[in-house]
């Protein structure tokens, strides 16, 4: 079974109810899950924000509902302009890291993604920190190590390289890290979410379970 992780329940809601998932837990977290012909199986876990949070959810997964692994869902802000990336559009992470920690003064290691899944999507870098990027000049900053920004990613990915599991991501674009982010990300979550959720029912109905990470 894959294990998939939403920081918030709005942008898992479009997934949730196409699949029909069902409520399984509220206590540490919200989870759901969905068994049975047609999909893959999933359990689907409702993290909250953050690099903590994700890694917590990520590592109960694992530990409590024994995931063969792990797929992180979610909205990400554009780092790079232009490059045929647009609000809305779609990406397999094939690299996430964490930009805002400093080992000694080397840089953390990218950690890499499972290109099976999504495969039908373009691929981009993700950098993850626990702030949002709602500031053009720091996004300018990370533009040179990533392609697009969230704050759970790298964090699910790690966690998945530590338990030696496959990590898979998929992010749709919700703004273009700048001060305008708030009301794009509040504008577009719905519509971002439910086109995040096609993409994703639709990869566990391929080949569930060769294909599941």
């Amino acid at each position: 079974m894959v294990g998939i992780v939403y920081a918030t329940r709005r942008e898992a809601e479009p997934f949730l109810s196409k699949l029909s998932a069902d409520p399984l837990t509220s206590q540490p977290f919200l989870t759901f899950q969905k068994t049975g012909a047609g999909h893959g199986s999933f359990t689907a876990i409702i993290s909250g924000m953050g690099k903590v949070a994700a890694t917590i959810a990520a590592t109960h997964l694992v530990l409590v509902h024994r995931v063969s692994g792990l797929v992180n869902a979610g909205l990400c802000g554009r780092l790079t302009v232009g490059k045929g990336r647009s609000v809305g559009d779609l990406f397999r992470i094939c690299t996430a890291v964490e930009s805002d920690c400093d080992r000694f003064g080397q840089a953390e290691q990218t950690v890499a993604c499972d290109a099976r899944w999504f495969s039908e999507l373009n691929a981009a870098r993700l950098v993850t920190q626990d702030r949002p990027v709602f500031d053009a000049a720091q996004r300018g900053q990370l533009a040179g190590i990533g392609d697009l920004a969230d704050m759970e990613g790298a964090a699910v990915a790690r966690v998945a390289s530590l338990y030696g599991i496959p990590c898979a991501m998929i992010k749709g674009i919700s703004d273009s890290a700048d001060e305008n982010g708030r009301q794009d990300v509040a504008g577009h979550i719905d519509w971002v979410s439910g086109r995040i959720a096609d993409a994703l029912a639709h990869e566990l109905s391929i080949n569930p379970t060769d294909k599941q990470p």
